[in-house]
Parts: structure tokens; sequence; C-alpha cells
């Protein structure tokens, strides 16, 4: 029988997600910082900033969000901006050119649905 199954179950296992955004994986190569993220409910909706910083290639991880987004139903929108219903993503990402660490920002907004 092929294994393939046994593939993915580890791979599943090994994608992190944020704290804050339970359903955003974080990056091959990035770690969360959990402590630098907020979380702001008010009456318009929700906004949620989340912070990952790695050692990878700033391209890198917006080609990793490029591809992965989509198959979580986000609909790219622009550079490093996605959509899905109600909801906003905006991954801002500095630094990780010539080896030097890079910085990630999730801005995700959510909008009020009218009652």
């Amino acid at each position: 029988p092929p294994s393939t199954g046994l593939v993915l179950v580890d791979r599943a296992w090994a994608i992190e997600y944020f704290a804050e955004i339970a359903d955003l994986p974080v990056a091959d190569g990035l770690a969360e910082q959990q402590d630098k993220s907020t979380v702001f409910d008010a009456p318009m909706g929700r906004i949620v900033n989340a912070y990952a910083t790695g050692t990878v290639a700033a391209n890198s991880v917006l080609d990793y969000y490029d591809d992965a987004l989509p198959a979580l139903g986000w609909e790219k929108t622009g550079e490093g901006t996605f959509r899905r219903k109600n909801e906003t993503l905006k991954i801002d990402v500095f630094g990780g050119d010539g080896g030097s660490p890079v910085n990630v920002s999730f801005t995700l907004s959510a909008e009020s649905q009218p009652q």
C-alpha cells in the first residue's frame, strides 16, 4: 500500500499556527513572538497583530503565504494582502536580505457584519 498518508500526517504535525490567529500557519524558518501579539475587540470588528522572526529570505516568506493561504480560503488581493469573507490579512516583511534576520508582522482585521 502507498505510504503517502503517513507522509501527510507527519507533515501536518510539523505545522505551527499563530496563537491569536488559529488558522494562520507560521512559515518554515519563522518563530512566533507571542509576547508582542495584540488583540483589539472593537464595535467595528476585531483586529489582531501577530509577529514572527527568523533567518529566512523575505521573498521566501511571501512565497510561502502566496502558496499556503489560498488553500485556507484566502484570496490574494495585493502583495502581502489577502481577503476572506469579512476579514483582511496584511503581511509586512522587514529585513531578510543578505542573511539578516527577517521580521514579519501579520495584521488581521475583521469587520462586523450588519445585524
